[in-house]
């Protein structure tokens, strides 16, 4: 299977050199980093495209955005020609990019798909009718560019400001709020905490059918440690399920 990728970063690369059983076009604007990269690791099965319409012209069966919030709108012309997997989700906190990308997909029935990145239980909180969420996030501080000694509560409020606030690190909010009840009603409450040896993410969600608690403590991705082990795998599973005739949650 051909398949597209906007960045060879870290998420990028894992998914090369993972996926060994796809051709992989790359886009990227740093064409030089990208031919050093392939020719360093000698990666036989991705090839650098110099232009994202080129790309487009091979009609690759999906596209994956790993590259940055910037890149996200190229995706509307990805899915004139195949679906399109994002990873740079807090995108979306733009309602015009939002919804131009979902009168892209349905005009050409094509996907956007949004893996679960660093969190899970995506399942029961579509499923549950929720009326409350509430994510809690605890990070050491200098991956929020703060150096404090002791815990301090460095954000309260809604997910649409939180993403504002925190564009670096917004991803699991903005995906629980697509989930759920939007970026106006899910609540986010950042933590910096310099005892913290990884991010935790804790999700609380009262719904119709119950009350739920998910507490994630996340391994750091070994290629950048500012990313979660959990949001690289999610990716891989989202490109491997593509064809499979049986699907779990």
């Amino acid at each position: 299977m051909k398949l597209g990728l906007i960045g060879l970063g870290a998420i990028g690369s894992f998914l090369v050199s993972e996926c060994t059983e796809h051709e992989w076009l790359v886009f990227d604007v740093d064409a030089g980093k990208v031919r050093q990269t392939l020719a360093q690791h000698d990666i036989k099965n991705a090839r650098f495209v110099d232009t994202f319409a080129q790309l487009l012209a091979e009609k690759p069966a999906l596209v994956v955005e790993a590259a940055s919030q910037q890149a996200v709108p190229l995706l509307v012309d990805a899915l004139h020609v195949s679906d399109v997997l994002l990873m740079s989700v807090g995108a979306l906190t733009d309602d015009d990019l939002l919804a131009r990308l979902s009168s892209a997909a349905q005009h050409h029935g094509h996907r956007l798909l949004i893996p679960s990145g660093a969190v899970g239980g995506l399942d029961v909180l579509q499923s549950c009718r929720p009326r409350e969420v509430v994510l809690e996030t605890r990070k050491p501080p200098h991956s929020l560019g703060r150096s404090d000694t002791s815990e301090a509560v460095v954000f309260e409020g809604p997910a649409s400001e939180a993403c504002k606030r925190f564009p670096k690190n917004v991803n699991v909010a903005a995906t629980l709020s697509l989930a759920g009840i939007g970026f106006d009603y899910t609540k986010v409450r950042v933590i910096s905490d310099p005892a913290a040896l990884q991010n935790t993410h804790t999700v609380r969600i009262r719904g119709d059918a119950g009350h739920y608690l998910f507490t994630f403590e996340n391994a750091p991705f070994s290629q950048n440690p500012a990313t979660s082990q959990l949001a690289a795998y999610s990716a891989l599973r989202a490109v491997r399920r593509l064809d499979d005739a049986i699907q779990i949650g």
